[in-house]
């Protein structure tokens, strides 16, 4: 009874062995066995469904000890033929389907020979006595010009003068050794063409063939130093793309963007947190889906100094060509429109830096007065998402590959909060085979966590920890303001320079009593006296 089927076929391969990977939708029901020799390895999975569309091949590197793979049919079953060469079977196994995979798979393992004698190259005279090879060994990579020069060379002595020259006996064996080559050369490019000729006239569709990169584990990142604590800590409000019922991207292993997502961001609040200067929160801890529109919200909440959203990338065409992580800042148009919404549904009163104090104390209480405090809000937060931005594309640039060395701009619905400098960081491209491997390491992911975290705090060494004291002395500065002194309402005809001379003041005063940071007042402003 036939009950699975074949889906995929690929080949691995390090410095010490080659692996064959059979993917398959049920338990594979399968037999192996291996020529005395040990040149050929053969696996039969019994009772195939798809037996004429299972892959019939697979390239595999020149540095693999498997030669080739040949498919054969025998009644339902499928035969795999493995022509090895420089290794020996090791073992085979099946792994069930996992978080990362959904397929079976059986896996076959054969161990390189580590002696020179195995990978010793064969000249070409002793490739054209070989009888078994169709092509009689001539590799056409080499033209044939290059063949005749060694064949030259292996007949004939350098003389004194540097001129090579052949005795009769050697010079009658070069003709015929000569004859054979060039009769050898003809016919492997004729069988070339012959089987170039019969590939384009095949009609079958074969499965697309892949080779399997080979991605060494990346090495684990060094331990952060402790730093000392600071009276009031930078909150980073870390969010883990999609979740729960959205799983995000999935590459062709079937890794998923939601898995790598937690993993890279619990990794940099731990290392975040190991800094005393910094607080970092999860916006999700855990396999579950927080709507797009809240996240900023929950970043507020925790009151954040930033919000940093972490992501996967993937080409919705299935190309594996485009890799390279990446760091996305909002576009001033979605920045605009967001700032707008937000007037209009009133939410600047639950608003940070400054923007909350300002619009519920009396001193903005006009619809003019507070657009002008939060567009300042958002100009600031925009420029600090910038400068991060730039920080954290150096700091990942020197431990991997990215796709642009500046900040790109796109509208973005996680990462539009006003009043918190955002950013978010593609970290790679699941559907690039190389980086969903390397993303699914927990090495990787780790040194992109570090990376991100030692941007973070060149971020802060340059910015944020200068200006924190001031940051701090405007908040109660405000506070105060609010509570206490005389307050006037701008009246229509008003500048600044006129009330400070009515009151007996400085203009430079007014604006520093107020936090103005401009000269322009708006009727009906409350305007708090020095």
């Amino acid at each position: 009874m036939c009950a699975q089927n074949v889906h995929r076929l690929r080949t691995y391969h390090d410095s010490t062995h080659s692996r064959v990977v059979i993917e398959l939708d049920e338990k594979p029901d399968y037999s192996e066995a291996q020529t005395q020799s040990g040149a050929t390895y053969v696996v039969r999975v019994r009772n195939v469904k798809n037996k004429n569309q299972a892959p019939s091949t697979v390239n595999v590197s020149k540095d693999s000890c498997i030669v080739s793979v040949k498919k054969a049919l025998d009644g339902n079953d499928v035969r795999y033929v493995f022509s090895l060469k420089g290794c020996s079977f090791k073992n085979s196994f099946v792994l069930n389907p996992s978080m990362d995979s959904k397929a079976f798979r059986l896996v076959i393992d054969f161990d390189h020979k580590q002696n020179a004698s195995a990978n010793k190259k064969e000249s070409p005279q002793t490739k054209s006595a070989k009888s078994s090879n169709s092509d009689s060994g001539i590799d056409l990579s080499k033209s044939l010009a290059e063949y005749e020069k060694e064949l030259y060379l292996k007949h004939s002595t350098p003389a004194a003068d540097g001129f090579r020259t052949m005795t009769a006996q050697s010079a009658a064996l070069y003709k015929k050794e000569l004859s054979k080559l060039r009769e050898d050369y003809k016919k492997a490019k004729e069988n070339q063409n012959t089987r170039k000729d019969n590939k384009i006239a095949k009609k079958e569709t074969k499965p697309k063939v892949e080779i399997e990169e080979v991605v060494s584990d990346t090495d684990a990142p060094p331990a952060p130093v402790a730093v000392a604590p600071v009276t009031r800590p930078f909150i980073i409000a870390i969010d883990a793309g999609h979740g729960g019922k959205d799983p995000g991207a999935i590459g062709k292993r079937g890794v998923r963007e939601k898995n790598v997502t937690l993993a890279i961001s619990k990794y940099l609040v731990n290392y975040i947190n190991s800094d005393k200067r910094f607080r970092g929160v999860l916006i999700r801890s855990g396999d579950y889906f927080v709507d797009l529109n809240r996240r900023s919200e929950v970043a507020r909440q925790k009151k954040a100094d930033l919000l940093i959203s972490v992501h996967a990338d993937s080409v919705a065409s299935g190309s594996s060509t485009a890799r390279g992580a990446s760091v996305l800042v909002l576009s001033e148009r979605r920045a605009n429109y967001e700032l707008n919404k937000s007037l209009e549904k009133n939410q600047q009163k639950k608003m940070l830096g400054g923007v909350k104090e300002a619009t519920t104390n009396g001193y903005c209480d006009t619809e003019a007065c507070q657009k002008m405090v939060t567009s300042m809000a958002q100009d600031v937060s925009l420029k600090e998402g910038e400068l991060l931005a730039k920080e954290i594309l150096s700091s990942i640039s020197a431990f991997t590959r990215v796709r642009k060395n500046s900040p790109i701009d796109r509208s973005l619905a996680v990462i539009k909060a006003p009043d918190i400098p955002s950013l978010l960081i593609e970290t790679g491209y699941l559907s690039n085979t190389t980086e969903e491997i390397k993303l699914n390491q927990i090495n990787y992911q780790k040194q992109l966590a570090y990376r991100i975290y030692l941007g973070i705090r060149s971020y802060y060494d340059k910015y944020p920890a200068k200006n924190m004291a001031s940051r701090l002395d405007s908040e109660r500065r405000n506070t105060a303001t609010a509570n206490s002194g005389k307050k006037i309402k701008v009246a229509k005809g008003d500048t600044l320079s006129k009330i400070a001379a009515k009151y007996g003041t400085s203009v430079k005063a007014l604006k520093d009593r107020n936090a103005l940071k401009s000269d322009v007042v708006f009727l009906g402003q409350t305007l708090y006296l020095p």
